[in-house]
C-alpha cells in the first residue's frame, strides 16, 4: 500500500493512510466487487460473455449454466438441480450470500411461473412511474402512439425538463418487458435536449395506454430441468 498521489506526506513517506469509511459507498465498490465476483467465477469454470459483461456462463458438455449479475444482486439457473447446489455452496463459501430462493422479483421486473415458461413483468414499476407523473387517474387509451397528433410540431418549451428526462428514461427500461411501447419510447427519447409542450404530451400518451394494460407481460419458454434462484450481497 502506498499514499495516493498528491497526498504523500514528506515526512512520513513510509507510513499508508488510515481509511475511515468503508469501500461500500464509494464509487470504486461497483468495479471492485465485480472484479473479485468475476475472479472467482472464472477460477470455478465460469466464462464471460461476450456481449454481456453481466453474465456468466458454465457448460460442461451436457449441462449448461447461467449466473447475471448486478452489483450485489445475482441470478443463477442451471440444467441440473445438484449441480446448481454445488455451485451455490462454492459461492456461499467465498462470499457471504443470501439465498432469496426461487426468483419473484428482481431489479423492477415480476417473476411468475406458468406451466413451461415464465412471466416476466412490470406491474408494480408501471404503477410508481404514474404515481411520479401524477396520472393515476387518468383515462387510459388503446395506442401508445397518436395516429394524429404530430410532436414535431413548434411548440412552447416544456416547463420542467427533469421531470421529462426521469420519467422517458424509466419508460426506456419498461421496454425489456414491454416492446409494445419501443417505437413510442423511442421516438421522445430523440427530443429528450430541448422538450416542448407536445413531446410531454406524447409522454402522457404513452403512460396513459400503459395505464390500460398494466397486467401485460412477456413469456419467455423455460425448460422445466431449470430453477432460477436470486442470491444477494449479505454484506
Amino acid at each position: 500500500m502506498k499514499q495516493p498521489p498528491g497526498f504523500v506526506d514528506s515526512s512520513l513517506p513510509s507510513h499508508v493512510c488510515r481509511l475511515h469509511k468503508s469501500l461500500y459507498g464509494l464509487k470504486q465498490a461497483p468495479r471492485a466487487w465485480y472484479t473479485r465476483l468475476s475472479d472467482f467465477l472464472l477460477s470455478i469454470g465460469f466464462q464471460a460473455s461476450k456481449v454481456n459483461t453481466s453474465l456468466f456462463i458454465l457448460s460442461d458438455g451436457t449441462n449448461i449454466f447461467y449466473l447475471l449479475v448486478y452489483v450485489d444482486d445475482i441470478l443463477l439457473t442451471g440444467s441440473n438441480s445438484a449441480m446448481l447446489h454445488h455451485l451455490i455452496q462454492l459461492l456461499s463459501s467465498e462470499f457471504k450470500l443470501r439465498d432469496l430462493g426461487v426468483v419473484h422479483y428482481f431489479l423492477g421486473i415480476e417473476v411468475q411461473s406458468i406451466g413451461m415458461g415464465l412471466m416476466l413483468r412490470q406491474h408494480k414499476y408501471i404503477l410508481d412511474i404514474l404515481t411520479r407523473a401524477g396520472m393515476t387517474s387518468y383515462k387510459p387509451v388503446d395506442t401508445p402512439v397518436s395516429p394524429s397528433k404530430v410532436i414535431l410540431l413548434p411548440d412552447h418549451s416544456f416547463s420542467d425538463p427533469t421531470r421529462f428526462h426521469q420519467i422517458v428514461g424509466a419508460l426506456q427500461y419498461l421496454t425489456f418487458t414491454r416492446p409494445d411501447i419501443c417505437f413510442a419510447v423511442n421516438k421522445v427519447c430523440q427530443f429528450m435536449h430541448a422538450p416542448i409542450d407536445s413531446h410531454w404530451a406524447a409522454v402522457k400518451r404513452i403512460l396513459r395506454y400503459l395505464k390500460g394494460m398494466t397486467s401485460y407481460g412477456f413469456h419467455i419458454t423455460q425448460d422445466s430441468s431449470f430453477a432460477l434462484h436470486g442470491f444477494t450481497d449479505a454484506d
